[in-house]
């Protein structure tokens, strides 16, 4: 077995080890051997792309272009310092590699999180990790290079692996459903709780707490991970930007009008345009024409007592 697969096979295994642990102080090396080992599979892929002789030049940083000696330009791996995740991400996208970037970017969220703000709670957050990472080990080990996961892994690793992924995934099923038995009276709404996230732990295990309050947006929820409350209104921005994101990107690039603004009642930017509606606080617009012109108002409009911000500037110059 190649020197990048082995370390990233111990790497996995050390962290399992790490997570079965009674002392909590192993708790940030069970995270940083799982995501290394992972970063690791996915060296180990552009390893076995890289063409013979090439000093293993996809996974290097610096790439040297030379001639070989038939006088034909060819690139070869130059220094010791190999790709980081935005490189590994580049190549990959280039050479049509499939992986689960998102789930991955989610695992490497909890790893800062944890390490910034480690807390008693940490050992129940990382299940959550393991979780996420079960299925990008599975998927890219079977699907991108070939083995059977837990024959590379070993019986041990795998079935710890195997048991906290399926106890997590019976876990968030049972908090999403309790979310979506709630009438959002939006499918905007209705789609961006899947979105939530702890604010504390970031965790995806957020669950109602009183759902049958009479305001939605009062609704209190709790974090099976780590055992904080909070509310719509803390969790918004995050999940509004996590569900919206892309539009707003594509919106912004091609001079469109973005899905989501500013709230003028709480001054988040959490006011879905399109629902007239603030995720966070459930405000609504007070003005959505010019009196003067008739024109339509958005969110960032709201301060001008029903002008738009031409006939407001206007005015003040009359004044």
């Amino acid at each position: 077995m190649d020197t990048i697969l082995t370390n990233a096979v111990q790497s996995i295994q050390i962290g399992v080890e790490d997570f079965q642990s009674d002392d909590s102080r192993r708790v940030l090396s069970a995270i940083r051997n799982v995501t290394a080992g992972i970063l690791l599979l996915f060296k180990e892929k552009l390893r076995l792309l890289s063409p013979a002789d090439s000093d293993e030049v996809l996974i290097k940083q610096k790439i040297q272009p030379e001639f070989d000696p038939n006088g034909k330009v060819v690139f070869r791996g130059d220094g010791k310092k190999t790709v980081d995740v935005q490189q590994i991400k580049e190549r990959f996208r280039s050479l049509d590699i499939d992986t689960d970037w998102k789930r991955f970017e989610t695992v490497v969220s909890i790893r800062n999180n944890i390490e910034h703000y480690c807390t008693t709670e940490s050992a129940d957050h990382l299940k959550e990790l393991l979780a996420d990472s079960f299925i990008i080990i599975r998927n890219f080990v079977s699907k991108q290079l070939g083995y059977e996961p837990v024959e590379l892994l070993g019986e041990a690793t795998w079935n710890v692996l195997l048991e906290v992924a399926e106890v997590y995934q019976r876990t968030l099923e049972e908090c999403r459903a309790a979310t979506d038995a709630i009438d959002w009276d939006s499918d905007t709404m209705s789609n961006m709780v899947g979105f939530l996230r702890c604010p504390k732990c970031h965790s995806a295990l957020i669950k109602p707490i009183d759902p049958d309050a009479a305001v939605v947006h009062a609704i209190r929820f709790s974090c099976s991970s780590c055992g904080q409350a909070t509310t719509i209104a803390d969790m918004a921005e995050d999940a509004v930007n996590e569900c919206f994101g892309y539009r707003s990107y594509l919106a912004t690039k091609y001079g469109e009008y973005t899905p989501t603004g500013t709230c003028p009642e709480c001054n988040r930017e959490t006011f879905i345009i399109h629902e007239d509606m603030c995720a966070a606080c459930g405000a609504s617009l007070t003005y959505y024409n010019c009196s003067i012109c008739g024109v339509s108002l958005g969110p960032d409009d709201q301060g001008f007592s029903g002008l738009c911000g031409y006939h407001d500037w206007q005015s003040m110059q009359e004044d």
